[in-house]
């Protein structure tokens, strides 16, 4: 049997569906500087920074007191009130309308990608015989086992969390509950951003995922096949020592999968460390002609881990263009590719919205590729632009596709491949679809009618694909 082991990110999504990101509103919270704390498509904000930087909105748009007048007690109370910075119910307020969310899901990086695969890998019998007919169906391997380790708050978010998760095939044994609020993330979903591709903007709330660190991750996280790290950046204190725990994975001899997520503490030290620079280089104008206008300088990186031995343990690394330029401090997606490569990452891979993806393989684990690049399913363009759009949302496709990911990688080993003999092609295939089949329904997690349905619907597409790949 095969035994993936997750750990990371793990909340409740309250997706809200429609948010225009050229509305008055939105624009109104839109960040004027990467990392100060607004609003950016594709980006997540913590809810403490968004609400200092309303404040800081709020004052710039105040009318100027041109003398000092006289006020009642009561009034002075209400202009105090008024003063203060708002709070994120009223920013969700003013983003939304008053809307309710259009669903409450499962979401984060660690648990839908673990979703994903578990559903992938659940029994069903009425399956077998058509994998036995169809020799390109994604046959499924005797046995595997799906498992996160990871924290809940005990009130009623952690209860639904725990209550959508028992709808899934995922074993949630090891998530442990700890005292006080359960993550969530408010997902504000544009559809029309990027010409009808869609885009997503999140507002993410700690909780206890703020305390959950390594030790509360038993030994027998580290007896798996595959250890998977997702969207650690919103766990902090397994985050600082994800280097460590990664090491420890990959001596053990499992499989080490990270996937990342962007990290917004990481952006906002580098564009106030900026910012100061700026300032010390204008006051002396000797160096005037050095002043940098932009965030962070390029060459400047967030870190992942305590420092860069980390990269060296990864066997898998995936990101996002937007986070990949951040971690390497490089202006285009092949420098960055060439940072992770000379840093001793074993295979990376670089998503890119609706754009090709982008990978190489140093043959640690798949057999060796330079550079390679696979498209975007062209089904599931095709569908999300015509008349006959699911009502779906592009919340959780890179998840997806890290969960398809993992499949893959689970049933190339069980099928008897060995390391450094795995096809990374075949394996980025099955995420590029499982993250198409993302864009169908909205949020991360998806609720199968019964066994096997995702699966089947997934085939379908994987099948169309191959075709488009010039694959029989």
């Amino acid at each position: 049997m095969i035994t993936i082991s997750g750990t990371g990110c793990a909340l409740m999504d309250y997706l809200y569906t429609d948010i225009r990101f050229d509305s008055p509103a939105f624009l109104k919270y839109r960040s004027r500087t990467s990392g100060d704390g607004g609003l950016e498509p594709g980006k997540l904000v913590f809810v403490e920074d968004l609400e200092r930087f309303a404040g800081k909105v709020r004052a710039e748009r105040a009318p100027r007191i041109m003398a000092p007048v006289r006020a009642s007690s009561a009034s002075a109370t209400a202009d105090a009130a008024a003063g203060s910075p708002p709070s994120f119910d009223h920013i969700l307020h003013e983003l939304t309308g008053g809307r309710e969310p259009a669903r409450a899901n499962l979401g984060g990086p660690s648990i839908v990608a673990l979703i994903h695969a578990a559903q992938m890998f659940e029994e069903d019998a009425s399956r077998d015989a058509e994998n036995d007919r169809n020799s390109h169906a994604l046959r499924e391997p005797p046995g595997v086992r799906v498992r996160f380790f990871g924290a809940r708050g005990n009130d009623s978010s952690g209860d639904e969390l725990a209550l959508i998760a028992a709808r899934t095939p995922l074993d949630m044994t090891d998530c442990v509950v700890l005292d006080g609020p359960t993550p969530f993330t408010c997902v504000l979903s544009d559809p029309t951003f990027d010409h009808g591709h869609g885009e997503r903007t999140f507002v993410n709330e700690l909780g206890v995922a703020a305390r959950f660190g390594p030790e509360h991750l038993p030994a027998h996280f580290y007896n798996a096949d595959i250890v998977a790290f997702g969207g650690t950046a919103l766990v902090p204190r397994i985050h600082e020592s994800l280097g460590t725990l990664c090491e420890r994975a990959k001596r053990g001899g499992s499989i080490v999968v990270v996937n990342t997520v962007f990290d917004f503490k990481s952006e906002a030290r580098l564009a106030t460390s900026s910012e100061a620079e700026n300032m010390r280089n204008t006051r002396n104008t000797r160096n005037t002609r050095n002043t940098r206008n932009t965030p962070a300088k390029i060459g400047a990186r967030w870190p992942l881990g305590a420092n860069d031995e980390t990269y060296q343990f990864i066997d898998i690394l995936v990101m996002d263009r937007e986070e990949a330029l951040k971690l390497s401090g490089t202006r285009d997606i092949d420098t960055a590719l060439a940072f992770f490569k000379a840093k001793g990452t074993g295979a990376a891979i670089v998503t890119d919205g609706a754009r090709d993806i982008r990978f190489f393989s140093s043959g640690g684990l798949f057999a060796p590729i330079e550079s390679g690049r696979l498209p975007v399913s062209a089904e599931v363009t095709r569908l999300l632009q015509s008349a006959e759009r699911p009502p779906g949302d592009t919340t959780g496709c890179g998840d997806n596709f890290v969960g398809g990911l993992l499949r893959a990688v689970a049933a190339q080993r069980e099928a008897g491949a060995a390391k450094g003999r795995l096809d990374m092609e075949e394996a980025c295939a099955e995420a590029v679809v499982a993250g198409g089949f993302a864009c169908f329904y909205i949020g991360g997690t998806y609720f199968e009618a019964s066994p096997g349905e995702k699966r089947h619907r997934i085939e379908l597409l994987a099948k169309l694909y191959r075709a488009q790949r010039g694959r029989q």
